[in-house]
C-alpha cells in the first residue's frame, strides 16, 4: 500500500511538472493598452510620450487611439484611426514564413490616424491633425499579454502652427503594451500563422539536412 502511495505522488508530481512546464496558450488578445516614447520633429522637439489604446475590430484591424503629449512644447495630440496587421497579405506572410520574423509572433502593421492637436501656454490654440506610419510588434509568449513595439516610424501634420516651429514632421517610436482578453478570429489566424511558419521551417531544416547528406 505503502508503495502504490509513492507510486501516486511520483505520478501527481510529474503531471504537475509537466503542466508547469507547458507552453502558453497561443492569443490575440482583444484590447491593447501601450505606452510609446517617441523621437519627434513638429515643434522643435527631441522627444514626446504617447500612450495608445486599441481594440480589436476584424481579423486583421484594430481601431487604435493614441494620445500624444509633448510637454516642452505645451503640446498634446488626440488622434484615432485603423491600423492594419500586414500578416493579413498572403503573399508577405508566406514570403516571411520561413524567416525570423514569420507571423505570429512578429506583426508588421500599418495605421493611419486623425484628430486633434492642441497647443496651451498663454493662449491655447488647436487644429487638425494627422499622421501616416508603419512599425513592427514583438509577442514573445504569443499570448498577447505583453507585446514589444519594437520600431515604429511615420510622418504627420500634428496641427497647430507655431512662428518658426514646424508643425509637420517625421517621427519614430517603440515602447511596451499590455493585452487584454481574447478575439476568436485573430487567435485562429495567428495560430494558423505560427503553424504555416513552423512547417515550413522545418521543410527548410529537412531539405538542408537531404542536401548535406548527399554531400
Amino acid at each position: 500500500m505503502r508503495k502504490v502511495s509513492i507510486c501516486l505522488a511520483v505520478i501527481c508530481l510529474l503531471c504537475c511538472a509537466a503542466i508547469a512546464q507547458a507552453p502558453p496558450a497561443t492569443n490575440s488578445t482583444q484590447f491593447q493598452v501601450s505606452l510609446n516614447f517617441l523621437g519627434a520633429q513638429p515643434y522643435g522637439q527631441a522627444s514626446a510620450l504617447s500612450t495608445a489604446f486599441s481594440t480589436q475590430f476584424t481579423t486583421n484591424t484594430r481601431l487604435r487611439a493614441d494620445v500624444i503629449a509633448m510637454p516642452g512644447a505645451g503640446y498634446t495630440g488626440y488622434v484615432g484611426g485603423p491600423q492594419y496587421n500586414l500578416c493579413g497579405i498572403s503573399a508577405l506572410e508566406n514570403l516571411l514564413a520561413s524567416t525570423t520574423l514569420s507571423c505570429g509572433k512578429i506583426e508588421p502593421y500599418v495605421n493611419a490616424a486623425a484628430g486633434l492637436g492642441r497647443i496651451q501656454g498663454s493662449s491655447t490654440s488647436q487644429a487638425f491633425a494627422w499622421l501616416f506610419r508603419g512599425g513592427l510588434n514583438y509577442d514573445p509568449t504569443s499570448t498577447g499579454a505583453f507585446t514589444i513595439n519594437l520600431v515604429e516610424a511615420g510622418y504627420g501634420d500634428f496641427g497647430p502652427t507655431v512662428t518658426g516651429e514646424p508643425n509637420r514632421g517625421a517621427f519614430f517610436q517603440s515602447g511596451i503594451s499590455i493585452g487584454l482578453g481574447s478575439n476568436a478570429a485573430a487567435t485562429q489566424a495567428k495560430k494558423a500563422r505560427i503553424g504555416h511558419a513552423n512547417a515550413k521551417k522545418l521543410k527548410k531544416m529537412n531539405a538542408a539536412i537531404a542536401k548535406a547528406n548527399k554531400a
